[in-house]
């Protein structure tokens, strides 16, 4: 099945990037919010008389102008309410930037499940795999010196932190979990979420699962349980994407599935 894209920014100043159009050349407004979380539309610039004009969106679809969607770089809209607020107040865009610098700051992760066999070396070259690593530690019995079954990470990069998050990890033969310490979650944003697949037929498959919903974004994990039980779960490295395709109805390999979100995430 191929696809064609458009070029979207989020205004004219900015480089575009492409988002893919469904099969009937329409662009899902969830397939735009999960690159621009807020968006409510798109305009673009006519050639003819050089003026903004607005695309027009039908049930969650932007519709194609009438002469197809053509070259042109498509500008997002957003609420003017949230325009007025930020022109209004300009300390916006300093507390803006200081809770972005908060939302990019890492923190100690906590490995749960570890075999007893796992070294601290052994921790650190498996987590290496996704990027720097500041810190590994194995937490061991001071008077045995044998390992309690979990240990510490500390990456130098944001976005290594978010992708060890939102998957399962397979050290030593056993599967492990990584998670914010309860002590320090409350002031770091929930990171990547799962979203529940409802309504699965059984010859949907991973693979099915994973190239339907990479369009929307990156997927780090998908899940069937077996025995099959009609339901899967598809984790999404950025939560924006999850939450912006849950409360919809998507029709995969013929079978409409519902989504909906996961309250936590492992």
């Amino acid at each position: 099945m191929s696809c064609s894209y458009i070029q979207v920014a989020e205004d004219e100043t900015e480089e575009p990037i492409e988002l893919p159009t469904e099969d009937d050349s329409a662009l899902l407004l969830s397939t735009l919010a999960a690159q621009f979380p807020g968006v409510s539309g798109l305009k673009y610039r006519a050639p003819e008389s050089r003026s903004m004009r607005g695309v027009r969106l039908l049930e969650g679809r932007f519709q194609p102008p009438e002469d197809g969607w053509g070259n042109h770089v498509y500008i997002c809209v957003f609420p003017k309410e949230n325009k007025r607020k930020s022109d209004d107040h300009p300390e916006n865009s300093t507390a803006k930037t200081k809770r972005m610098e908060m939302r990019l700051k890492c923190s100690d992760l906590i490995v749960l499940g570890l075999p007893w066999k796992t070294s601290e070396q052994d921790l650190r070259v498996y987590f290496e795999n996704f990027g720097e690593l500041l810190m590994a530690q194995v937490k061991k019995d001071a008077k045995t010196g044998q390992s309690k079954g979990f240990g510490f990470i500390r990456f130098a990069n944001y976005d290594s932190q978010v992708r060890v998050l939102s998957q399962r990890h397979l050290i030593d033969g056993r599967w492990c979990d990584v998670k914010i310490p309860n002590s320090k979650a409350g002031g770091t944003p929930q990171v990547p979420c799962k979203v529940f697949v409802g309504r699965c037929t059984e010859d949907i498959t991973a693979d099915d699962l994973r190239d339907y919903f990479c369009k929307f974004g990156e997927v780090t994990d998908v899940f069937i349980p077996k025995p099959f039980r009609a339901f899967s779960f598809v984790t999404f490295l950025d939560p924006e994407v999850a939450q912006s395709l849950c409360g919809e109805d998507h029709i995969i390999k013929g079978s409409r599935c519902a989504l909906e979100q996961v309250r936590r995430c492992t």
